[in-house]
């Protein structure tokens, strides 16, 4: 496990190896750490737009005793699928997962882009944390049960904005061809029932609804082909 010291103090060594700037956006738990919300993580998750710039932070992991990790670690739902697996960087019990544009299954819009909540700068790079909605949004695509407990600790936290979360699950859905607002309710209902978590129920029935109709539309066409 990495804890919030021990996470600023590899991006102080990765910054200061660094010949020029990068940008990176931590999620996942890395985020949570910088919000409170979460005492220490199993890795460090972030991700660029820039593939060079992810090469750059790969080669200063590489010279610092990281290796490669050539099988990776089955996570998101529909992993096999996706040829948007991250970089996983490995030292002992440490590891980096960076990933470039996408989350597996998710995209780094423009809108994710937009509600990043703080920036931290650490010599050369700069680490920017999205907000506790689009944290959320990306746990609800993982089929771990250590996601729910820190999407339950967001929702403990954080005056959730479910609006925000409901739109980029239909916005994801535009990006790619998951139906994200089903992934979204199946998350939701677990943490209201299993997790007993604070959902409100005008949230689930909204989700609900959309995702009916976009499976509805989604069995139409596919009959159509």
């Amino acid at each position: 496990m990495i804890d919030f010291d021990e996470q600023l103090g590899f991006f102080k060594l990765i910054g200061n190896e660094l010949k020029k700037k990068v940008e990176c956006y931590a999620i996942g738990g890395s985020a949570m750490m910088f919000y409170g919300a979460k005492l220490d993580t199993k890795d460090v998750d972030l991700v660029f737009l820039d593939e060079k710039e992810l090469e750059l932070v790969k080669n200063v992991l590489l010279h610092s005793g990281f290796d490669e990790k050539k099988v990776l670690i089955k996570i998101f739902k529909r992993y096999e699928e996706t040829k948007n697996k991250p970089v996983m960087m490995v030292r002992k019990e440490e590891r980096f997962d960076l990933f470039f544009k996408e989350i597996i299954t998710f995209k780094m819009s423009d809108t994710i882009i937009e509600r990043v909540k703080e920036i931290h700068e650490f010599g050369n790079l700069i680490v920017k944390i999205v907000s506790a909605e689009d944290i959320i949004l990306l746990k609800s695509a993982t089929e771990r049960e250590k996601d729910r407990y820190d999407a339950l600790k967001l929702m403990e936290k954080f005056d959730i904005n479910w609006d925000v979360i409901i739109e980029e699950s239909v916005n994801q859905t535009k990006l790619e061809s998951y139906l994200f607002p089903i992934f979204l309710y199946d998350f939701l209902e677990e943490l209201k029932e299993d997790f007993k978590a604070d959902v409100p129920k005008k949230v689930l029935d909204e989700v609900r609804k959309i995702s009916e109709k976009m499976l509805v539309e989604y069995m139409k066409k596919k009959r159509k082909k």
